[in-house]
């Protein structure tokens, strides 16, 4: 994982991308069959809020929505999905053909279309209806273009191609990649059997590129470049840079080489975790934690896996737990880690760790101040804070908050409860990143981890394309200032899924 990517990777599928058109994004797909390109327009939920009692109501309700933006012949643009006979609710985003190249076809009018679909009833939070980039392709035949989007829409991180948490050799890794990638309808059978066949490469020492795989190299790099990683380095296969002298420094003192190591994890938790793969220390409970980063390098960082750190093996972090000058700030990572669930009756790190910081260690809010930020998010109220602050909807506390974080109010998504849990987050990060302790503790807690780096490059020649090197760094390299970072995951348009996080600046 890396510390940028981790940043701006977005959730939430196609009504998340909508937002981010909202706010100037470009989000184009385009199908593979007859080249057509689409440019999203906008996602919105019919009706706006709940769902409708019958399925004549749902017909009305689209009719009322479409029409006016599409025209009398608005079925002739449209398309559907889901089960129509148990639909009460819809997702409908809005779409503009993108002109082919050429002065002459750009003249003419864009035509809107519209993609509807269907569910008996809408969720919670900030995407109501789920429809990922995969969905979408598989649905209505357009994909994601561009490097990003690709990467969004084929999913390979291992937990996307193997099953998570589970040792397994390295030819357990294959056979396991072979049955679930069986299960992935979204990618095309030439494209999966490409994957297998890298991984493949990888552990027979060759480097024969694979044909039809050139295209993917930025999401081979990037994601899929996590899985071969740890196989890479138990075989000694394309290795380069650190490897033997990680070996002196992490293996030797346990009497054991990296010819020795059989078993690799992959964790379920993904970004959640600093770490993307785990290789067991010969019979011992212990692992030593891989960190794959593309050829451009990088850095990952997660709170919660950086509590795991020091709690996990306190005997190797002594001298920093024990460190007065640190005492505040890793007791807030304690919290921020593992909250109590005090304002969010279910288990919501990312809701309850700032709230309790705001509340107990930095004090800018009180307890009811939280519980009525806890309250406005399950309701969803859009109120503009200066409205709901003149009405006595939130008190003097929340609103001197709003200037910490802006947001567009005239957004579908946005809500009041997560745009003040949004500043909430956005001013503890700005208080902890002014304590001149912060950079150097993060840094020593990475620095003294049982960790290597590994970064992945990937050849591409003609069509085709390979592994070419799995080079090591160790000990671990982290350039830049570490600050603790909430803009990834605290917006006024959706619930936050994850803890505060740390990167690298």
């Amino acid at each position: 994982m890396r510390a940028k990517e981790f940043i701006i990777e977005s959730q939430g599928g196609i009504f998340r991308r909508a937002q981010e058109v909202s706010q100037g994004a470009e989000v184009r797909f385009k199908n593979a069959q007859n080249n057509e390109e689409i440019s999203l327009v906008s996602a919105t939920m019919v009706p706006e809020q709940g769902a409708y009692e019958t399925q004549d109501e749902l017909d009305q309700g689209l009719q009322n929505f479409l029409k006016p933006i599409l025209g009398p012949n608005f079925a002739q643009f449209t398309q559907f999905t889901g089960n129509i006979g148990r639909a009460r609710a819809a997702l409908v985003s809005i779409w503009k053909e993108v002109p082919p190249e050429g002065e002459a076809n750009k003249k003419k009018p864009e035509q809107l279309r519209a993609f509807v679909k269907l569910v008996p009833k809408p969720g919670t939070g900030a995407a109501p209806v789920l429809q990922s980039n995969a969905d979408f392709k598989k649905d209505f035949g357009y994909g994601a273009s561009g490097k990003t989007a690709q990467r969004q829409t084929l999913r390979l991180k291992p937990k996307d191609v193997l099953t998570p948490d589970k040792w397994m050799t390295v030819q357990g890794v294959i056979v396991d990649m072979q049955q679930t990638l069986k299960q992935r309808s979204d990618l095309d059978e030439n494209f999966k059997q490409g994957l297998v066949q890298l991984t493949k490469q990888v552990a027979v020492d060759s480097t024969n590129p694979v044909p039809g795989m050139g295209e993917y190299e930025t999401s081979l790099e990037v994601d899929f470049g996590e899985t071969p990683a740890p196989i890479a380095l138990v075989t000694g296969n394309l290795v380069g840079g650190d490897y033997l002298k990680a070996q002196q420094g992490l293996l030797e003192p346990l009497g054991l080489k990296w010819t020795d190591l059989t078993q690799i994890l992959y964790p379920e938790a993904g970004g959640e975790k600093i770490y993307d793969s785990y290789i067991r220390l010969g019979d011992s409970t212990q692992k030593l934690k891989v960190s794959s980063k593309d050829k451009k390098g990088g850095a990952a960082a997660s709170v919660t896996g950086l509590v795991d750190e020091f709690t996990k093996d306190p005997d190797k972090f002594s001298d920093i737990l024990t460190n007065k000058k640190y005492s505040n700030l890793i007791a807030l990572l304690k919290t921020i880690a593992n909250p109590e669930n005090r304002y969010w009756n279910r288990p919501n790190k990312g809701v309850n760790g700032p709230l309790i910081v705001g509340v107990d260690t930095f004090k800018f809010i009180d307890d009811n101040d939280a519980k009525i930020v806890a309250n406005l998010m399950k309701n969803a109220q859009r109120t503009h804070p200066d409205v709901a602050y003149k009405k006595g909807i939130i008190s003097d506390n929340l609103h001197k908050l709003i200037p910490v974080k802006g947001a567009k109010y005239e957004d579908q998504a946005y809500n009041l409860g997560f745009h003040l849990m949004a500043c909430i987050a956005k001013n503890i990060a700005n208080i902890v990143n002014k304590d001149p302790n912060t950079d150097s503790l993060f840094r020593a807690i990475l620095e003294r981890s049982n960790m290597v780096q590994v970064k992945t490059t990937v050849k591409k020649t003609g069509d085709a394309a390979a592994f070419s090197q799995f080079k090591v760094i160790y000990p671990p390299v982290f350039s830049g200032n570490f600050i603790m970072v909430a803009d990834n995951n605290y917006m006024a348009t959706r619930m936050p899924i994850a803890p505060l996080s740390f990167a690298i600046k």
